[in-house]
């Protein structure tokens, strides 16, 4: 039986003792070890899952501190049954009566948004050999001594009393402090703290602005191809979600723009074409915004990977009349499981969306926002930008020098600081019949039939994005490699 209960693993990173309180924990919470019966004794069960006497006895110390275990002298330990008598019991066995009528849920939704076309990753990605994903972390550049010297500090006893009370709707003010000093200076951007709100992510940033602003009534304009999340967050408010037509500058200037109230762009890096706008579009752009009284949303999501002194400012910090809502995040750099973002904005609005955020989640993680803070002030994120740049620059030419040995029939588009690459195949590929093709050799790319809005007609299917961030440089060219085979066998397949 405990041999069934407990299945220790001697590789994991996991420690044994930690391995075996959380196996009790499970077997307790799901009854099946029954109050009154005693647990088996430490040397009893160490000689049965092949431990050290020690271990099971420091992690029944720990379960009986945490209320789990009970003591009692000269018979062992025992269930607690405070914890487990207000548990539900097993269900009722069904009668032979008459069911009550199901509740009808489907009726009840104001939308489909599980229906809603989404970018599609594998969970178990590390397991691929040539991961050419986007937005996923680097393991060997993860920076984890930085974060657990930061993590670390945010919960020692000062800083706790700091975070560890309900914040009801403010920000840290070190991670405000940051953000001011250390991220929106390089974008050219100067904002005060009541013109910035942290979020739990850019989505959640897009999620609280499409809430507060949008309706049935609203037309929002959206790049196509453009970023998929953008678009759904937006069609889950309104039926107007305009595709926006690109040229060689990104976004281009056209009569469609005038039916939008708001329009969302990319300028810096379009998702995911990697176009940059230059400056001059730039300037039009938001003088027809200020001269129509139209709101831009500028996602600036990965510019800080660009290198030094080549970067056009964002258009907040060219707006000079309330026009640019600031979106941004540290997914690119720092990980995306963190979920840190944040938006600049008119202190009238970021005023209602605090009040927003506060019905929502009242404020993120307040020990997470310490942490980042920290890890800022400190002087790791700058760090981990060098590393990235050297990495991603090198990475960057190397896909490129493949592409061109392997794939030259492929064109693609790329910028600097960019960590992917837009594909655009010939007519007949098909995308997705090559993503599936290529998973099965170990490659993983993205189709990109994704990115193109329904609306604005047929879909292309002849597009990918190719990441490179999660990709040791050693695995790229074999990676490309395999990627060309799967593509000449699903060219013969047709």
């Amino acid at each position: 039986m405990w041999n069934q209960l407990i299945q220790l693993s001697f590789r994991s990173k996991v420690g044994l003792q930690a391995q075996i309180r959380e196996m009790l924990v499970a077997a307790i919470l799901d009854g099946h070890i029954p109050v009154g019966v005693a647990l088996p004794s430490t040397r009893v069960l160490a000689a049965q899952l092949g431990v050290a006497r020690n271990t099971v006895a420091l992690a029944y110390e720990l379960l009986v501190n945490e209320g789990y275990l009970l003591t009692k002298s000269r018979s062992g330990h025992f269930v607690n049954p405070e914890i487990v008598a207000g548990r539900a019991g097993p269900p009722p066995v069904a009668g032979s009566g008459k069911r009550d009528a199901a509740a009808n849920w489907e009726k009840r939704f104001r939308g489909a948004v599980s229906g809603q076309r989404n970018i599609v990753k594998p969970r178990d990605w590390q397991r691929y050999p040539y991961p050419f994903i986007y937005g996923q972390f680097d393991p060997a550049q993860l920076p984890i001594p930085g974060w657990r010297e930061c993590s670390l500090q945010a919960t020692s006893a000062p800083e706790v009393r700091g975070w560890a009370g309900d914040l009801i709707d403010v920000d840290d003010a070190l991670l405000l402090e940051q953000i001011q000093t250390r991220l929106l200076v390089r974008r050219g951007v100067f904002a005060s703290p009541d013109e910035i709100l942290v979020t739990v992510g850019a989505q959640h940033a897009l999620f609280l602005l499409a809430t507060l602003l949008v309706d049935g009534g609203t037309t929002v304009g959206i790049e196509n191809p453009g970023y998929p999340d953008a678009r759904n967050i937006f069609a889950s408010r309104t039926p107007n979600v305009v595709p926006l037509a690109l040229d060689d500058g990104g976004l281009a200037l056209t009569p469609a723009l005038d039916a939008c109230d708001y329009v969302y762009l990319t300028p810096s890096h379009q998702c995911p074409t990697n176009v940059t706008m230059p400056l001059v579009r730039r300037q039009a752009l938001l003088a027809w915004a200020t001269r129509n009284d139209r709101i831009l949303i500028e996602d600036d999501y990965e510019i800080e990977l660009g290198l030094e002194g080549r970067a056009q400012p964002a258009l907040q910090s060219l707006d000079r009349s309330g026009h640019v809502v600031y979106v941004s995040s540290l997914s690119k750099t720092l990980a995306p499981g963190i979920r840190i973002g944040f938006i600049v904005a008119n202190r009238a609005l970021i005023r209602e969306l605090r009040a927003l955020r506060r019905l929502m989640l009242r404020h993120p993680a307040a020990n997470n926002e310490r942490s980042v803070g920290l890890f800022l002030a400190m002087g790791h994120h700058d760090a981990l930008l060098r590393r990235l740049r050297r990495a991603y620059a090198e990475r960057s030419e190397l896909v490129k020098a493949s592409l061109l040995a392997h794939m030259p029939d492929v064109r693609f588009t790329t910028v600097s600081g960019a960590s992917s690459f837009w594909l655009r195949f010939s007519e007949d590929t098909d995308t997705r019949a090559l993503a599936q093709e290529a998973a099965r050799r170990g490659v993983l790319i993205e189709p990109g039939d994704v990115f193109f809005a329904a609306e604005a007609g047929a879909v292309p299917t002849n597009y990918a994005r190719l990441g490179f961030a999660s990709i040791d440089a050693a695995r790229i060219d074999p990676g490309i490699e395999t990627l060309s085979d799967a593509q000449s066998q699903v060219t013969r397949s047709i």
